[in-house]
Parts: structure tokens; sequence; C-alpha cells
């Protein structure tokens, strides 16, 4: 009897994670077919029931992996914030991506986590907590950049980070819809020009 590996069976898991997340964010969750993913990586139903059991566990999987991917940098995602110049670039690196590609994909945790409905309990959760996470990213810099005297006391760091957050999903959104980056360009410039006039006279170098 042939019995695979530790090493085979995480590749294995692996390969079809890997295929399930091109193909979600390519035509999402409801245009992907188990089946699809099944052809895609070159594994069998048996497999697929090992590891996941129903559809919703691999996306609930797939989610988890792109989290764990962004949050140790394994994707550039620009999330490692730490000065105005990196700030000002965070929009860029998410219209670059979709320039590269011709714009016929969005965000792939939007794309995701636009398809599921309540009853999808688990992969919502997951989705929820990645949104938190990036949220969280946001604020963190917004706080500290307003603890160092760059931001005006009037200025909220939870508003201006789902701010960015909101900018970025719906301008990714657009440039799908519509095959251009244009009003995405158009948006995050004039978001950037706001934020500029929260920071205090002297802190708008971009460094």
């Amino acid at each position: 009897m042939f019995i695979m590996s530790m090493a085979q069976k995480r590749n294995t898991k692996l390969r079809m994670i890997n295929s399930a997340l091109d193909l979600f964010h390519r035509f999402g969750v409801n245009g992907t077919s188990v089946d699809q993913v099944l052809e895609k990586s070159k594994t069998g139903k048996s497999q697929f029931t090992h590891y996941f059991k129903t559809k919703e566990g691999m996306v609930s999987c797939v989610i988890q992996y792109l989290h764990e991917m962004i949050q140790t940098g394994q994707t550039p995602t620009g999330y490692d914030i730490k000065s105005w110049r990196d700030f000002e670039s965070w929009f860029q690196k998410y219209i670059d991506f979709q320039e590269s590609v011709g714009c016929e994909r969005s965000c792939p945790i939007g794309t995701i986590g636009g398809d599921l409905t309540s009853e999808n309990k688990k992969a919502r959760s997951d989705v929820l907590q990645f949104l938190e996470w990036s949220r969280g990213k946001l604020k963190t810099f917004f706080l500290e950049r307003k603890a160092a005297g760059e931001l005006i006391p009037e200025a909220r760091p939870q508003e201006l980070a789902d701010f960015c957050i909101s900018i970025m999903q719906g301008g990714m959104l657009l440039n799908k819809m519509r095959r251009d980056t244009e009003m995405f360009k158009n948006s995050s410039s004039l978001a950037i020009k706001y934020i500029r006039t929260l920071r205090r006279s002297g802190k708008i170098d971009g460094a």
C-alpha cells in the first residue's frame, strides 16, 4: 500500500488551497465549483473530503491561508506602514497590482467575502477577522502619528483607517468593473490630499 509522507500531504493540501485561491480570486466563490478546484490541483474528491469536508471548509482554509501570507509579509500588500511615505504608496500598490493583471482581479478577500451569506458563518468570521486586522494596522499607524504630534488633535485614527480601507476596497472593485484604474486613482489622490490637511504644518514632506 502506498502511504503519503507528511510532507506530501502538506504539499497536496497546499496545492488544493492555492488552486482554490486562484479560482476564487478570478471567479468568486459562487463562480467556482469543487470539481474545478480538483481539476486545477490534480487531486481527487477523497482528498477534498479528507482536508476540507465541505466547500465552506475549503473557503475558510483559503481565507486563513491568505491571511497568514499577508500577516507574515509573504505577499506584498503594504500593511507594514511606518512612515507617511509608506502610507502614501499604500494605495498605489493595489493600483499597480490591478494594472499588472489588466484590472481583471480585485482584492481576493473582498471577492471571496462578497459571495458569502449569513449562512456561511465560519468563512464570514474569517473574512471579518482579516478586516479587523487590516483596519487595526492602519489605525495603529494613524495613532502613532498622532502621538508623535504629526496629526491635528481632531484627527480620528479609527475613522481614517475605515476611510482608507473603504476607498481601497471600493476602488479595486470599480477598477475590475471598468477594466481601468481612473476612478481608484482619482479617489486615492483626493484621500491623500485630505489626510495631508490633517497633518500639522511642516509634516507633509512624505517622510
